[in-house]
């Protein structure tokens, strides 16, 4: 058997600063539910969403969903690699 190769570590992201719920939101944002499908689905309000998604934008240097969402791909795929 051949030993398995380590996993260098890897660098952190910008997704790194994200709190637990703001990358659940962020992930559902690129998955593509609305500000109103994400309150519903985590029970919370529309407005908390769109606080969260601002302390997001700030956090991750985006300035779009489109951006994040984009950004969440990269991130997903990377972690697979």
């Amino acid at each position: 058997m051949r030993p398995q190769a380590e996993q260098a570590p890897r660098a952190p992201t910008e997704l790194d600063q994200l709190t637990a719920r703001e990358r659940e939101i962020a992930e559902l944002v690129a998955e593509g539910l609305s500000n109103q499908a994400i309150a519903t689905k985590l029970y919370l309000s529309r407005r908390t969403v769109e606080t969260h998604l601002s302390a997001i934008y700030r956090k991750t240097s985006v300035s779009s969903r489109s951006a994040l969402a984009a950004l969440m791909t990269r991130a997903a795929l990377d972690r697979r690699a």
